[in-house]
């Protein structure tokens, strides 16, 4: 397999990042999901006025996971008041982060996981920190083999069904000098 590379995200990927976002999300999580509250869920979080918001905020960073030239997956990652929670400037959180199924089974999530702690520790962070659903067993499992740990919970809507993420950090070592 070719090396993998994240490539940042511009405005000019919005329709691009728009189709990822909406197929990755649908894909792991539709089938758990009232079928109304989803479709509100993707016509808000991932319509272009936001996702343009999104790209254009300096805080908020969107890279695509590429493979011997084809889109893989990809990962948002915030830091300061872009955070979804805490907005400390000691932590970077990562607010998305997927595979595409085609794509899975090949350690790519690994990868993506490495080279965001590379990219925070390159830019002073403390922690790596995240959301992830307390209904994706696989996904806690993974966090947790990656030496993430548990530290709270908060409320994430799929519409308007309330759903309970939990929150999960991951210390950085110090930035070499």
């Amino acid at each position: 397999m070719e090396s993998p590379i994240l490539a940042p995200c511009s405005l000019a990927d919005l329709e691009t990042l728009q189709q990822l976002s909406r197929q990755t999300f649908s894909d792991s999580f539709e089938a758990q999901n009232d079928p109304e509250d989803f479709r509100k869920y993707l016509q808000e979080a991932f319509n272009p006025d936001r996702l343009r918001a999104e790209l254009e905020n300096p805080n908020s960073r969107f890279f695509f996971l590429r493979v011997a030239d084809q889109i893989a997956g990809y990962t948002k990652i915030n830091t300061a008041g872009a955070q979804t929670e805490l907005q400390d400037p000691h932590g970077m959180e990562i607010e998305r982060i997927y595979v595409l199924k085609s794509f899975q089974g090949r350690g790519l999530g690994s990868w993506m996981l490495r080279a965001l702690q590379v990219l925070a520790v390159q830019e002073g962070m403390e922690y790596l920190w995240l959301g992830v659903w307390e209904e994706n067993p696989d996904a806690i499992r993974f966090y947790l083999r990656h030496g993430f740990v548990t530290f709270g919970k908060h409320p994430y809507y799929i519409g308007s069904d309330r759903q309970m993420d939990w929150m999960m950090r991951f210390q950085l070592p110090p930035r070499d000098p």
